[in-house]
This record gives C-alpha cells, sequence and structure tokens, in this order.
C-alpha cells in the first residue's frame, strides 16, 4: 500500500501538468465547436459540419479524459489496493469507441450529400475553417508534452490531432471548391477525415484493451526481462514470470526465482529492484524466493 501510495503522489504531480493542458483544450475545443457549427450552417459544408460534430465529441472525451486524471490520482482504499489507476485506461478505451462511431456518422452523411449534393459557399467554409485550424493548433501544443505520460493523454491529444486533420481537410476542401467549382470534394474529404479518426481510434483501443487484458507493455520484452533476471549474481532458474501495466507508464513484474543461496535474499531482491526500475522502468516487483536445496537439484 505505502508503495502504490508513492506512486500515486508521483501521478498526482504529473497529473497537474496534464489537467492544465487539458482544461486549455477544453476550452479551445468549446470555442472551436460552436465557431464550425455556424460556419457549417452558414455556408452549407458537410467538412465543416462533420468537423463541428466531431469537435463536439472530442469536447465530451477530452472531459472524460480531464475527469479520469482527476479521479486516479484517489488515494488507495481497502477495496482498491491499487487506487484508481485503470479508470485512466478505462477513459481511454471509452475515447476510442467514440471516435469510431463518430466516423462512421461522418461516413453516412458524406455519402448521402454525394447523392444529394448541396450548394457550399466556400469563402464562409474557408474563414471559418482557418478559425479552427488555428485553435486546434493551439489545442495540439497544449498536449504536446504530455501525450507520452498516459494512453489516456495520447487518447485526447490523437483526438485532437484528428482535429486538426480535419480542418486541413476543409481549408483544402474550400480552396478547391473556390477554384473549380468541384462540390464533391467537399464529402471526399469527410472520407478521409473520417478514414483518419478510424485509424487513430482503433489503436488507441487496442492499446487501451491490452492493458486492461494484463498483456506484456509494448515496450517491453519478456525475453530481455527473462535473460536479465537470470544473470543476477546467485538466480540460477526461474518460473511464473509475468510482466503488465496497471496503468500507462506503471508496469508490474512477479516471478518465482529459484536461487543457490536464500541468506542473500535481501541482496538479491534489492538487486532487482534497481536494475527492472532503471533498465525497464518496471516499478512493482514481487518475487517470491525458492531455495535450490529445498527442490534436491543438485548445484
Amino acid at each position: 500500500m505505502e508503495h502504490n501510495e508513492r506512486i500515486r503522489k508521483e501521478r498526482t504531480w504529473k497529473g497537474r501538468k496534464a489537467r492544465k493542458g487539458l482544461q486549455g483544450a477544453v476550452i479551445v475545443t468549446g470555442i472551436i465547436f460552436v465557431t464550425e457549427l455556424v460556419g457549417g450552417w452558414l455556408s452549407g459544408s458537410l467538412a465543416l459540419m462533420a468537423d463541428a460534430g466531431h469537435m463536439a465529441t472530442d469536447l465530451f472525451a477530452l472531459l472524460i479524459s480531464f475527469a479520469a486524471i482527476r479521479f486516479s490520482t484517489k488515494p488507495c482504499t481497502k477495496e482498491r489496493s491499487y487506487g484508481y489507476f485503470r479508470l485512466e485506461i478505462i477513459a481511454a478505451l471509452l475515447n476510442g469507441i467514440i471516435l469510431c462511431v463518430t466516423a462512421l456518422v461522418v461516413t453516412f452523411e458524406a455519402f448521402k450529400r454525394l447523392s444529394t449534393p448541396l450548394e457550399i459557399e466556400p469563402v464562409q467554409m474557408l474563414s471559418f475553417g482557418l478559425i479552427g485550424l488555428g485553435a486546434n493548433i493551439v489545442s495540439a501544443l497544449l498536449l504536446h508534452k504530455e501525450h507520452k505520460e498516459s494512453v489516456n493523454i495520447k487518447a485526447a491529444y490523437i483526438h485532437v490531432l484528428s482535429d486538426l486533420a480535419g480542418s486541413v481537410g476543409v481549408v483544402t476542401g474550400a480552396l478547391v471548391i473556390s477554384l473549380t467549382g468541384w462540390t464533391a470534394v467537399d464529402s471526399i474529404i469527410s472520407f478521409v477525415i473520417a478514414g483518419l479518426i478510424i485509424h487513430s481510434a482503433l489503436k488507441i483501443i487496442h492499446e487501451s484493451a491490452n492493458i486492461l487484458m494484463e498483456a506484456v507493455p509494448g515496450e517491453l520484452d519478456i525475453h530481455d526481462i527473462e535473460k536479465t533476471l537470470l544473470e543476477v549474481d546467485h538466480v540460477i532458474n526461474l518460473h511464473d514470470l509475468h510482466v503488465w501495466a496497471l496503468t500507462s507508464g506503471v508496469n508490474a513484474l512477479s516471478c518465482h526465482l529459484m536461487v543457490d543461496d536464500i541468506t542473500e535474499g535481501r541482496n538479491i531482491l534489492a538487486a532487482i529492484n534497481r536494475q527492472m526500475k532503471a533498465q525497464y522502468n518496471i516499478d512493482h516487483v514481487t518475487i517470491q524466493l525458492e531455495d535450490q536445496a529445498d527442490t534436491g537439484e543438485p548445484r
């Protein structure tokens, strides 16, 4: 429990910085949503309306991420000895699903628009698109530094990046329509935006599901870890090695080690804890030592 509390305090400090970035992104995204909604209605642009709808889901997603970070730093309890670390992963998974639904809605509307094209005002579309582009750049910069710390922040960051791609698409579409009058490009760009959203969402869902399934973190190689453990002095064999993540950046390991001198147990464990943290960023290390003499195996 004490070890979990130390990690919680470390994540609380990191969470404060992430919350500031998310707060800024929430404000900016809310402004963009209203601006693009009005702009899409005035200009008749589906790409702009699609981006506004995407902004609405992103605003909701960013609020989920913000709430998850806030609650994930709550202290451990007797019922939840690991605390609320996994709330961030649940939020990331939910955000990935929201992104997929958004992409499907955008695709459906784009197909409808291809069969029944509407008149589009490219100047208004371009003006509102440029406003959205500038604001999305600000949001992306607010979250850029922290997005590697957590899959939850990464999900929020990808939401913002897909918004940025959408704004680029809106601006490009407005320029093409103003130069050529080809309004179908509005729907085509909407398809591209939907594809980008799906691609990002599936990555987030995959990463979140891996953590919830307690898979080996993608940045770690369990065979390398096994080799490192076997190279520790007095360790002669191991079994039941498990490596997983409690949440993004908080890795755990458990295993049984057979040693040739059980009296060196304290030194063995201290050496392993230091090496696992320094080399693999594994914070939680739980090891059961087994004396070779008790197994009857020759030394």
